[in-house]
């Protein structure tokens, strides 16, 4: 007789619906040898990439686990790694993946926003269409999560309020360094890979949460220079949004050439508009969201030391024309 199903998923517990995803191509094994895999784990991830930082290298085990273990559901997050070279070239193709590795990420100034708005879908969204030569458009379910790899400093514009990035700057230990990779790229036969999948499959994550990054120096410089007018604003008047400023004094904080809604959409990316009370009146005002207080004071803390970097270069330069 005829097989006939409901429809196609990558990964679904409907006996009706046809999977897509028919399993990992390497074995689960009864127990890790770790052995096979310390390079890779101990060396490379904790060493290389985590810069030896155990909170980022918890995070990014964690979250290979909850693709693993987690097959067709997205982290909604992403990993930023700056400055991995020789790590190999990744091509996928978007639908009915789970994980790709995007090589070469260009300086946000030379992809425009075109870039930022095309890695929030693929990062977000829970569909994306499909445009398949010689075949009518299509959506499809959205199942990958990347990690970015480059060696720019500037890959991709941050907003402060943008929860969706772990950016690191990978230690360069062993950059030039052929031999290292040549072992690591040898090591990683069949049996290194049942166990790294039975490693991560294995992994406790009850209580991970992808949405919860730990912040980095290489994220802090990331925002820092993703700084938009109304970040200048807020930065401005810190402790006023700290406390709640009254809307009609920032409204007429407006960049000219800013219309007024656009104005209040990237104020209340950052703020929430509230009624509180100042000398007995009832006034509506925008208050900095509490999240984003230790990014802003991360940023007052940078400009400071900037400030001082610029006025101790100043003396030393009056004095050296004094002294000559």
């Amino acid at each position: 007789g005829q097989y006939v199903v409901e429809g196609v998923r990558f990964n679904s517990d409907n006996p009706n619906v046809f999977n897509v995803f028919q399993g990992f191509k390497y074995e689960k094994l009864e127990q890790v040898d770790e052995s096979k895999i310390d390079m890779f784990i101990n060396d490379l991830t904790y060493g290389t990439i985590a810069g030896g930082k155990k909170e980022v290298f918890e995070y990014i085990l964690n979250w290979i686990a909850f693709i693993a273990q987690n097959a067709g559901q997205k982290t909604r997050t992403a990993i930023i790694l700056q400055g991995l070279q020789r790590i190999g070239t990744f091509n996928s193709v978007v639908e009915n993946v789970m994980f790709a590795v995007l090589n070469e990420m260009m300086n946000y100034n030379e992809s425009k926003k075109g870039t930022a708005q095309a890695m929030k879908t693929i990062i977000t969204d829970k569909t994306i269409r499909i445009n398949e030569k010689n075949q009518p458009r299509r959506r499809a379910e959205n199942v990958i999560n990347t990690i970015i790899v480059t060696n720019n400093d500037y890959p991709i514009q941050l907003d402060n309020s943008d929860g969706r990035y772990l950016v690191i700057k990978c230690k360069a230990v062993h950059r030039g360094d052929h031999e290292y990779f040549n072992k690591l790229s040898k090591g990683m036969d069949k049996d290194f890979c049942d166990n790294l999948l039975t490693f991560f499959l294995n992994r406790d994550i009850s209580t991970f949460d992808p949405t919860d990054i730990p912040m980095t120096n290489a994220k802090k410089q990331l925002l820092n220079v993703s700084r938009t007018p109304v970040d200048d604003i807020i930065i401005k008047n810190y402790k006023k949004f700290k406390d709640g400023i009254p809307i009609s004094e920032v409204s007429q904080m407006k960049p000219n050439n800013w219309n007024e809604r656009s104005f209040k959409h990237s104020i209340l990316q950052k703020c929430t508009e509230q009624r509180i009370y100042i000398d007995k009146k009832q006034v509506r005002v925008y208050k900095l969201l509490e999240q984003n207080n230790s990014v802003y004071d991360d940023m007052m803390n940078d400009l400071d030391k900037e400030e001082q970097r610029e006025e101790q270069e100043k003396i030393e330069n009056a004095t050296e024309y004094f002294t000559e």
